[in-house]
């Protein structure tokens, strides 16, 4: 009996461990980077030598929904094998093709980019985070959208161009209903919001608009126009781009009832939350092109 019972444990012990496998190996993996070739966000910023606010956010609230998150600046990850990734998360600055100078290994180059945008395109995931939209990018005036030829290639991934910011200010967001993100669905038809709001210009005509900025009564001259997207979306080939202009501040990070709007964008570009991204642009703001409206 003693026999039996022993080959009983071992069987059902083999079974166990089959049916619930090893979580390194079946766990959704994402790749979050967060190099700075621009200002550097203190939200990315690792103090000696510690992982950052967003690091241990991300990293954390993934963990719980059984996501593993590798975090990097080093931008030659992406020139080696990557196809383990299911999604890429960047909270990134400035021209990432030549890194920091204090840190050349920062630096994103052009055989890595090209890479990243094929995994993408073939059906993995992206999502930008708040200073993404400044990395890359052709500048210019604030106030003028640059000729398509102009508009570079990470722009058009990414759906727009960061130009210039005002003062942080509490203001109102509207939420396009209804929405794909348990957590903006939370927030109604409009919710108010303290950040710092990043005025964006060549916005691509193919987005899927989730959230929208009300600029009417913001302080700075910036804000004199229509109002515009502030999370959307858009389709990449198979694959799945998002991008929240929300988390400028490092108590944005801490607060468990933001980071799991971050978590949400994290699962839609997985493809474990399901998100229509046919472009909407052209209804739920019509007039995000205007950069500067006439002075009243």
């Amino acid at each position: 009996m003693r026999k039996v019972f022993t080959i009983f444990v071992c069987l059902f012990s083999l079974f166990f461990v089959t049916i619930t496998g090893n979580s390194s190996e079946t766990a959704k993996k994402v790749l979050y980077f967060s190099a700075s070739a621009g200002y550097e966000h203190s939200t990315v910023k690792s103090v000696n030598g510690k992982p950052s606010v967003s690091d241990i956010a991300i990293t954390e609230v993934c963990k719980k929904a059984g996501i593993d998150v590798t975090c990097t600046k080093d931008g030659s990850i992406f020139e080696g094998n990557i196809d383990s990734y299911d999604a890429f998360v960047f909270q990134t600055s400035g021209e990432l093709t030549k890194g920091e100078k204090n840190h050349p290994e920062w630096a994103l180059k052009n055989e890595g980019w090209k890479k990243l945008l094929t995994t993408i395109q073939n059906g993995k995931g992206f999502v930008g985070l708040h200073p993404t939209t400044d990395s890359n990018r052709v500048g210019g005036k604030n106030y003028e959208n640059s000729p398509k030829e102009k508009i570079t290639e990470f722009t058009k991934f990414i759906g727009a161009e960061f130009t210039i910011h005002g003062p942080q200010q509490e203001i109102n967001i509207s939420v396009v209903q209804p929405s794909p993100f348990k957590w903006l669905e939370s927030k109604g038809k409009k919710f108010r919001m303290h950040d710092e709001w990043y005025v964006h210009k060549n916005f691509a005509d193919d987005i899927r608009v989730f959230a929208i900025l009300e600029t009417e009564g913001m302080k700075g001259e910036m804000y004199r126009r229509p109002p515009c997207p502030i999370v959307w979306g858009r389709a990449e080939g198979k694959g799945r781009v998002f991008y929240s202009a929300f988390g400028h501040n490092d108590n944005y990070w801490t607060n468990p009832e933001q980071i799991t709007f971050v978590l949400q964008l994290i699962q839609a570009a997985i493809g474990e939350i399901k998100v229509d991204l046919t472009p909407n642009i052209s209804t739920a703001t019509p007039e995000a092109s205007i950069l500067l409206s006439p002075k009243k």
